[in-house]
């Protein structure tokens, strides 16, 4: 078989046109760090890195929910501590109150001290955070603690502190519900449900917070175990024109042995937050090692990636060199 110029010339072009696809390959490897373009180069390696992207991506939602989570107990804590203050500034207040040599006019004024301290302890009770109430449970739209008029036995008329429409004077058994209220979020514990479809507590953070858990609720004998309604019971004694200090006293044993809940609350929320920063530095780890999974699964290490560029340049120009042997026949050697 005759090997003709035209022959030897197509053939050369194929190759070098494959060459030189391949360089462009490798030099877009080189530029982007990708082992691979499409699936269908590598596809073991595609399915790989799909489901490590689809891991990372999952771990960037709980490390957004650990945020958001983060942020909202910051602001519990700022809040229940504010109530915590107040709370000291009435026993404060009430031990002027109760001395023996304290007229009318000096228990009014510790009086309006304890009113005043009861406001700003609501205001902080009804604190928000984004679309939530730090201390509603699972309240959004409906304010949680409000003061509703309430008439007495005697025929008058009472504000009272009520918790989602509910006096929280009273012994409802739906403020046991109301206390127990739950807010999941899934932060990567593992979220599982049992076998009954109910969800399990355990893999789970539960960011909702109920005022009347730390505030108390209910009543014993008449005497409310509600600090809020403690203090405004305490208020009103210190403004009977017969002040006696033997009326006051169970007030003031009952504030104070509530008032240690409040305490316990901003305890509960710093154990929250220390077992948060936790599961953040543990999903972090996560990421990082999902991250590393990827770069090994995807990426090309990058001197690996050069040599081999270089190496096919060479080839490439090797090539282009001969092409100019191969080719350089003209009319007049052809005649020969």
């Amino acid at each position: 078989m005759r090997i003709t110029t035209s022959m030897m010339s197509n053939k050369y072009i194929r190759n070098l046109n494959k060459s030189a696809s391949e360089m462009n390959y490798l030099n877009e490897q080189v530029s982007t760090g990708k082992k691979f373009f499409k699936g269908s180069e590598d596809a073991v390696s595609a399915i790989k890195a799909y489901k490590l992207r689809r891991e990372y991506r999952t771990s960037e939602i709980y490390d957004t929910n650990i945020k958001d989570v983060d942020s909202f107990l910051t602001t519990a804590e700022t809040n229940l501590t504010e109530i915590s203050s107040n709370i000291e500034k009435v026993y404060t207040s009430y031990l002027k109150g109760i001395t023996g040599t304290m007229g009318s006019e000096e228990r009014e004024i510790v009086a309006k001290e304890l009113e005043n301290l009861q406001q700003s302890i609501l205001t902080s009770l009804n604190a928000n955070y984004g679309d939530k109430y730090v201390f509603g449970g699972t309240s959004k739209d409906e304010i949680p603690f409000t003061l509703e008029d309430v008439t007495l036995t005697d025929g008058t008329v009472e504000k009272q502190l009520f918790f989602k429409g509910i006096n929280v004077n009273t012994n409802d058994a739906r403020l046991d519900d109301l206390k127990n209220e739950t807010i999941n979020v899934d932060i990567g514990l593992g979220m599982t449900f049992g076998s009954d479809g109910k969800l399990n507590g355990d893999t789970v953070f539960n960011m909702s917070m109920s005022g009347i858990n730390f505030m108390g609720y209910g009543e014993n004998s008449g005497m409310p175990n509600n600090v809020y309604t403690l203090i405004g019971k305490i208020k009103d004694e210190l403004r009977d024109p017969n002040f006696n200090i033997d009326n006051v006293t169970p007030y003031i044993g009952k504030f104070e042995e509530q008032k240690k809940q409040v305490l316990v609350g901003i305890t509960d929320i710093g154990a929250k937050t220390n077992y948060l920063d936790f599961i953040k530095v543990r999903n972090e780890d996560n990421q990082f090692n999902i991250n590393e999974k990827i770069l090994d699964v995807e990426y090309v290490d990058p001197a690996e990636a050069i040599v081999n560029f270089k190496m096919q340049e060479y080839s490439y120009n090797a090539a282009l060199s001969m092409g100019n042997k191969i080719l350089q026949n003209s009319f007049i050697d052809f005649m020969k």
